[in-house]
């Protein structure tokens, strides 16, 4: 009879889950956990833990961790039959560069497919386990031909794909083999989208749009919905039946005010039938009364971030979609094309002369809100578990962050916590990991938002300070912030992947806080951006 998995069990995945790995393998640690030989489910937790260590740990290393993660889903595999713990085991022996052991593993998986004995498993996951096990067999032909199979029998399960895709890419490098084959079998790609008002919409334009979209195969779209360039995007964005996430700066009825009904014409029922069919809507500001163009920034670098992280998760592509004034090199669209540039993904842009007088309305907005700063904040807590002396931990992160960016105002330590402002998520982001590095599996439990603050003088004559309805926000999140982890809100996480080119499963989603009436997404944040 298999034992019944230790109580603490959930509690160390709920960790792992929540990028607090440190903390999860110590924990897994003291409860003597890794001595534990006779249950499938602590022996998987092991096989995962070893695996997470694995990916953070120097090339040389790696090979060991392989093995030993392996061989405790091997063991695994032995007490529970699942052919999941038996798969695991085979590529991870692959990894740890044991050629035969993964083959023999592979094709014991083979065995028991044929053999029908592998429990309540969906198709999909037979039939992509059996193309990973003849992939581990060198049968490159058969593997293919058995995952487009699989394929065909959910072929809408994108994020099931993309897991799966993601692990034969593995293997193939591992083996130097060519993986072109598996682009066709690659989820759809998803768009960030941006433009102008006061475009003159034509058959021929929504044609151009049209061929992009579906050249690149567009799935999931994010973006504004400003009148004008946004909503012809985002109605042919939902004509090819994809999915469309609209991020308006400020409510909806603000927005369509002031930038649809100024356009006249038929742009304000448009903006209307578009935002009605949408497959979400996220306001970045819900209590703004007027947008600047600070909060379009903020709604740009949110959407951008969005599109990057949904590509990530589905071990696709993002690219952008700019139509643009050739003659406004210095427009807010030219500035969100440059930042995504920057973060090397590709793009595709349509120039498109502004008709005299259309946007005026556009460009009276205010620049910003008074005193308004786009701001990266984090709350740092600093108690016992970081060693007991706080004024010492407060040195220690003195000393790491002398090297990180400046941040936007002097830190301030107040109950325990320590406040950190920075002009961007990757410089917050880089302070978060350099604190948490520092201590080890101590690290103190870190919060992190992004978003519209004030920067005002201080009237006690100690540097500027923040303040607004986001400033205090990082410490109602500490209070859900599991010891060791690093925990951000939607904004955070998805303005650090616009702003940089990561590769995914640094910002995994964890969750909901509920807050001041609010429900708050959070994302941990697993390793600093490049």
């Amino acid at each position: 009879m298999t034992p019944s998995p230790p109580p603490v069990l959930p509690t160390i995945i709920a960790l792992a889950r929540s990028g607090a790995l440190d903390r999860a393998r110590r924990l897994f640690d003291e409860a003597g956990l890794s001595a534990v030989t006779d249950d499938p489910a602590t022996l998987s937790v092991h096989g995962r833990l070893l695996k997470d260590e694995a990916r953070r740990s120097p090339e040389a290393d790696r090979p060991r961790l392989w093995r030993e993660a392996g061989d405790a889903y091997a063991r695994a595999a032995d007490l529970s039959g699942a052919t999941y713990h038996l798969i695991n085991a085979a590529t991870l022996a692959l990894l740890a560069g044991d050629g035969p052991t993964a083959e023999e593993r592979a094709q014991r998986v083979l065995s028991k497919l044929d053999a029908g004995d592998t429990g309540p498993e969906t198709p999909y996951y037979l039939g992509a386990t059996r193309a990973e096990a003849l992939l581990l067999l060198g049968r490159t032909r058969e593997a293919q031909a058995a995952l487009e199979a699989a394929c065909r029998l959910a072929p809408e399960a994108w994020e099931d794909h993309a897991s799966t895709l993601r692990q034969f890419s593995l293997i193939l490098e591992t083996l130097g083999a060519d993986a072109a084959w598996l682009g066709p079998m690659q989820p759809p790609r998803s768009l960030h989208f941006a433009g102008h008002m006061g475009v003159v919409d034509s058959p021929d334009l929504r044609a151009r749009i049209d061929a992009i979209l579906a050249e690149e195969r567009i799935g999931f779209a994010w973006g504004a919905l400003a009148g004008g360039a946004d909503v012809i995007v985002a109605e042919g964005v939902l004509a090819r039946g994809a999915e469309l996430h609209l991020v308006l700066p400020a409510p909806a009825a603000v927005f369509r005010a002031e930038s649809a009904a100024p356009l006249g014409s038929d742009w304000p029922r448009r903006f209307d039938a578009v935002l009605a069919r949408a497959t979400s809507v996220r306001v970045v500001e819900p209590g703004l009364a007027a947008t600047t163009m600070l909060h379009i920034r903020l709604a740009a670098e949110i959407a951008m971030g969005r599109a990057a992280m949904k590509a990530a998760s589905l071990a696709s592509e993002a690219v952008q979609l700019l139509l643009t004034d050739p003659e406004s090199a210095t427009s807010a669209t030219s500035l969100i094309g440059g930042q995504w540039r920057r973060s090397g993904r590709r793009q595709a842009q349509l120039d498109l002369p502004r008709p005299p007088a259309a946007d005026g309305r556009a460009r009276s907005l205010p620049e910003r809100p008074r005193d308004g700063v786009l701001a990266a904040l984090l709350a740092v807590s600093l108690d016992e578990r970081t060693g007991g002396d706080i004024c010492a931990a407060l040195g220690r992160v003195a000393e790491v962050l002398a090297g990180a960016s400046p941040p936007l105002t002097t830190p301030a330590f107040v109950a325990n916590v320590l406040h950190l402002a920075f002009p961007d998520p990757a410089a917050a982001a880089d302070a978060a990991n350099l604190i948490s590095r520092e201590f080890g599996s101590d690290a103190p439990r870190i919060a992190g938002h992004y978003g519209v603050a004030q920067l005002a003088r201080s009237p006690f004559g100690d540097g500027p300070m923040l303040f607004g309805s986001g400033a205090g926000l990082t410490s109602d999140l500490l209070v859900s912030t599991p010891a060791g982890a690093i925990h951000v809100t939607e904004s955070f996480a998805a303005a650090l992947n616009g702003w940089t080119p990561m590769t995914g499963g640094e910002c995994p989603y964890v969750g909901e806080l509920s807050a001041a009436g609010e429900t708050i997404p959070l994302y941990a944040l697993t390793r600093a951006a490049p």
